[in-house]
């Protein structure tokens, strides 16, 4: 088992609050070295907002909150977990997440993806099947892995990959239960940021807290 988040890491709510919170924890990564943006994408700025603040204000609904990446930057004021492994990969911090979670569901998220907003979340979350282990979004024709609902019960699974050497998290949608959602309407959101021209193309767009068409 993981180390749990400590109490003092954790959300207080009173219970009216917290009745109208998604019961599950958000794991927004900030790990990856950023080679091709050149500096660490969870502070690039969007309308003067760095992504990650955006990102955690996406995930204010939700009773948990964490950071994760490999070393805590001593700047970041949020609560963080450490991956265990120093592979660079998306499914480590997965694992991380996993690991770490009390919650059943749990949101995956990556700061490769800024322009995300609360509508598709929610939208995910409605969709959530116990008969599945991964609720996926389907948008732009891809699978969107790095904003996806992983169930509590995947971290064996999980790990079992990363030791055997697979660590990418299509293939392990593909050997697993996982269930799709079409949102190719709400694509705009779904914008990848890998570069500095990915950055700058978002901070041209007219609308950005909505969307990019």
């Amino acid at each position: 088992m993981g180390i749990r988040i400590p109490q003092s890491l954790r959300r207080t709510f009173s219970a009216v609050e917290k009745s109208y919170l998604i019961p599950a924890m958000a794991g927004i990564l900030i790990g990856g070295e950023s080679r091709r943006f050149g500096s660490p994408k969870w502070k690039a700025e969007i309308d003067g907002v760095p992504v990650l603040e955006r990102l955690w204000k996406t995930c204010d609904g939700f009773e948990s909150r964490i950071v994760i990446g490999k070393n805590k930057p001593v700047e970041l004021d949020k609560p963080f977990l450490s991956d265990e492994s120093n592979l660079q990969a998306p499914i480590i911090g997965l694992q991380t997440l996993l690991k770490n979670s009390e919650h059943n569901w749990n949101l995956l998220l990556s700061c490769d993806l800024p322009l995300l907003l609360g509508k598709p979340i929610k939208l995910l979350w409605e969709s959530r099947d116990d008969r599945f282990d991964m609720i996926i979004p389907e948008a732009a024709g891809r699978l969107q892995v790095t904003c996806a609902l992983y169930h509590r019960r995947l971290e064996k699974t999980v790990s079992e990959a990363i030791y055997g050497g697979l660590l990418s998290l299509k293939d392990l949608a593909d050997k697993s239960a996982a269930l799709t959602i079409d949102m190719e309407s709400s694509k705009g959101a779904f914008h990848n940021m890998n570069t500095r021209a990915d950055w700058e193309k978002i901070n041209l767009q007219p609308n950005k807290s909505t969307r990019l068409k």
